[in-house]
């Protein structure tokens, strides 16, 4: 004799739980797909057409005469060369070594930014365990340009007390906004003069902006969290 198996069919209670489950569970994960996308993206969108404008706007007005620019050909040191690492992050190393007496290091700080003595290593390259004063590169308070590089990451994480990510909200900075150096027990005072952007591989932005001008210029990433272009801020002895 054949056996028979019966199954009871799901109540109509039963199959409405089912699909509402199924619908919440697959609006959850749109949810979260679209919530991920607007959490990378946002902020690039931001740069773009809000950030970036009012950069461009701040060059327009561009404090230092035209006429007592240096060329853009002058750069600090010989044999600058733009390194790239796998991840595609470039940066500008040399063989440069400066002569004479020059300090190991020297602490800079941004109230703007909540950055307070940020310790930079003079004469460096690599700036993940502290920010860089490229080679050659102007003592603050000295003749010349005094070149300062820090990392940057998305803005959602953001910590200027961590070196990976102190310098992310660099393009908040506007004209007249201080950056202080200790260095020698004084403190300097730089005021910014203006911000713009410019490829990853322009050498000159390490050369001296006038003549006889005493400047500090700070570089980063941008957009923040990508590698594609720099943000440099120039400032000028206050």
């Amino acid at each position: 004799m054949a056996e028979t198996v019966y199954i009871k069919a799901p109540s109509g209670h039963e199959e409405k739980k089912r699909k509402f489950r199924e619908r919440s569970f697959s609006f959850l994960m749109l949810s979260i797909g679209i919530a991920t996308v607007a959490f990378a993206v946002w902020p690039l969108l931001t740069w773009q057409f809000v950030t970036l404008p009012k950069l461009t706007a701040k060059v327009a007005e561009f404090p230092v005469p035209a006429g007592k620019v240096i060329s853009q050909g002058s750069v600090a040191g010989t044999n600058i060369q733009v390194v790239q690492e796998q991840d595609g992050f470039s940066y500008f190393v040399t063989d440069f070594k400066p002569e004479g007496k020059r300090p190991q290091e020297f602490l800079v700080s941004v109230p703007k930014l909540e950055i307070e003595k940020a310790r930079v290593k003079v004469d460096a390259v690599k700036f993940d365990k502290n920010l860089a004063l490229f080679p050659g590169s102007a003592i603050p308070g000295d003749l010349g340009n005094s070149f300062i590089t820090g990392h940057s990451i998305l803005p959602q994480f953001a910590d200027p007390k961590d070196y990976k990510a102190i310098f992310t909200e660099l393009p908040k900075l506007e004209i007249g906004d201080e950056v202080l150096v200790d260095l020698s027990d004084k403190t300097i005072r730089f005021v910014v003069q203006y911000s713009k952007v410019v490829e990853p591989d322009d050498l000159s932005v390490l050369g001296p902006i006038t003549q006889n001008g005493r400047n500090l210029t700070l570089m980063t990433c941008v957009p923040p969290g990508t590698n594609t272009k720099r943000l440099v801020v120039v400032s000028s002895l206050l």
